[in-house]
């Protein structure tokens, strides 16, 4: 990372407009006091590509992440605010924001991808909601859609290719559907419980397909 001449913050908002921060297991306090709910979150699933800016470039994650949720299409942090440009949870802010030094990343860098959390973490054991995530994951697998989208680069005729991609876009909206309708899920919380829509996915490949062309 660049080397940066100074030794305090001076709330540019930089670090905040790139991503809000990845929740780890030291976090979870802030969570059960209600700092941070699960509607300020989006799950990162295994598999899904991430802009990771210790390499500055885009790589899939081994394993499922959680996250500060940004805001509209744009990943900057949803708790920061852009015309007094602070943190408006600052003195309850997670864990990775309290490490973060822009001037000296090193604190940082020793917990990226450590004591991470996952959506079963802080969800109560016997909340329904468990199943139809393990059903989402079975009948929407990430890999197999990142596999996919591999194919569409590749492949002359893309016929099937787009077709297993349009069922299992259908196959998450109706999952979706299902939790919001039938079992009264907060549709604020989706981000968290199912993580970015495929449909979503694809546009993002699509856009980073276009800008490399």
């Amino acid at each position: 990372m660049q080397k940066i001449n100074r030794d305090s913050c001076i709330r540019c908002g930089t670090c905040c407009l790139k991503g809000g921060p990845t929740l780890h297991h030291e976090d979870k306090e802030l969570l059960l006091a209600g700092y941070v709910g699960h509607q300020d979150l989006v799950t990162i699933r295994k598999g899904e590509l991430v802009f990771d800016p210790l390499q500055d470039t885009f790589k899939p994650v081994p394993r499922e992440l959680v996250k500060v949720r940004g805001k509209g299409k744009e990943w900057s942090c949803c708790f920061f605010d852009e015309k007094s440009s602070a943190c408006t949870i600052y003195e309850h802010r997670l864990l990775e924001c309290r490490l973060l030094k822009c001037w000296d990343t090193s604190a940082l860098e020793s917990v990226v991808g450590r004591n991470t959390i996952v959506r079963a973490d802080v969800i109560n054991s016997h909340d329904p909601i468990l199943k139809v995530i393990e059903i989402h994951e079975r009948e929407c697998p990430y890999h197999e859609v990142e596999e996919l989208i591999s194919n569409l680069s590749r492949e002359t005729d893309k016929t099937k290719t787009l077709a297993r991609l349009n069922e299992l876009v259908r196959k998450d909206l109706a999952i979706r559907f299902y939790a919001i309708s039938e079992l009264g899920l907060r549709e604020e919380f989706e981000l968290f419980i199912f993580g970015r829509p495929l449909f979503k996915v694809l546009n993002s490949w699509k856009e980073r397909r276009f800008r490399s062309l």
